[in-house]
């Protein structure tokens, strides 16, 4: 009597550790392309810090033409107005509960922090340490990575399309009002530069992408990814050159820096919680509480420097809180993109599922 295994086992087996190796292998392709995706962003975020600090050129040059900085803000809104539903645009700007903490925090919690770290973190004697913060914490919101970001962690990218908008549109008075109130400085932004310049960089883009979405949209899906990734290389621009124009204060400052860098760290973490508390105490939906996480809690670069250049040239300082600040809120809000994602996707999931049609089986079950 032969013993021995059946002549189709063995292939069975082979079969069953080659599929089962296979599978090893595809799930840690898988595993491998999930981290790709979620953090080469930050990964080239970090990237942008040295690059600016050894190879400044580049993004000086993007400062000194001017039109670049502009046309690139241009283009990310045109690519926002191209994915918003035109429908929850309009329900959303009755959101006037929203809209107002994102002011609130803005323009009151963010100056008031601001400035009383600034106060705790200024070296003795120092004339320039608090005007440089409060140069900063007076700006708007930023007026393309909360919204990017909003968008990336599936947020409520009308609403914080809206609080951009009335953010920047803002500025032109709140701004001075924070800079008079807070250190005695006389400032005045021009009324007319600034609405001509919200119109050709924010409204018309907008209204274009709107336009073309009507006759484009069918044929654009299935190049959405890509069309998404544009904004966070142009946000990647932003970063080189804050970091090219800040390359000469950061050297022989580090002292300076690493205040300014602890001092953005601790408000901007303040601001992220304040935000996020306030829309989970008011039980907003978690959609509107990541473009009120984001949009109340960042702030805008392009306007901070023309401030600097234009009233606060003197200061040998003044670019950097702005530069530092910038890149703290990219980085730590990149590093939320996954858990708001997550977190917003657990809201959304049910609703869908809610609005499916029933099957005669789950009528017969009820």
């Amino acid at each position: 009597m032969e013993i021995g295994l059946d002549d189709g086992e063995p292939v069975s087996i082979l079969r069953r550790l080659v599929s089962g190796g296979m599978e090893q292998s595809n799930s840690a392709a898988k595993q491998g392309r999930t981290l790709v995706s979620r953090y080469w962003f930050l990964a080239m975020l970090l990237m942008m810090i040295p690059a600016g600090l050894w190879l400044p050129e580049g993004g000086r040059a993007i400062k000194d033409a001017g039109w670049v900085t502009p046309v690139l803000v241009g283009m990310m809104m045109g690519i926002s107005g191209f994915t918003l539903d035109t429908g929850k645009l309009h329900r959303q700007a009755a959101n006037l509960g929203a809209i107002s903490l994102v002011l609130f925090s803005t323009y009151c919690v963010a100056p008031t922090v601001a400035y009383g770290l600034a106060l705790w973190l200024q070296p003795a004697g120092h004339p320039h340490f608090l005007t440089a913060v409060m140069i900063m914490a007076a700006q708007a919101s930023s007026l393309a990575s909360a919204l990017a970001l909003t968008v990336l962690s599936r947020g409520n990218q009308e609403l914080a399309l809206i609080f951009t908008l009335l953010s920047s549109s803002l500025t032109v008075v709140l701004t001075p009002l924070v800079l008079q109130l807070s250190i005695g400085a006389s400032v005045e932004i021009p009324l007319g530069q600034m609405i001509l310049k919200m119109l050709l960089v924010v409204v018309m883009p907008v209204a274009l992408g709107q336009a073309l979405r009507r006759f484009l949209w069918a044929e654009a899906k299935p190049l959405l990814k890509g069309i998404r990734l544009v904004p966070q290389l142009i946000i990647l621009v932003f970063v080189y050159s804050g970091f090219s124009v800040a390359t000469g204060q950061i050297s022989g400052n580090a002292d300076i820096v690493l205040r300014i860098v602890a001092l953005s760290a601790l408000l901007h973490a303040f601001l992220l919680a304040w935000n996020y508390c306030v829309s989970v105490l008011l039980r907003m939906d978690s959609g509107t509480g990541t473009a009120l996480v984001f949009c109340g809690s960042q702030k805008t670069l392009p306007n901070g420097i023309y401030l600097w250049q234009h009233f606060f040239s003197e200061n040998p300082i003044g670019a950097l809180p702005l530069a530092l600040y910038h890149l703290i809120q990219l980085i730590a809000d990149t590093l939320l993109v996954p858990f708001l994602e997550r977190r917003n996707q657990a809201e959304i999931k049910p609703r869908t599922e809610n609005r499916k049609p029933k099957t005669d089986d789950q009528f017969r079950i009820q």
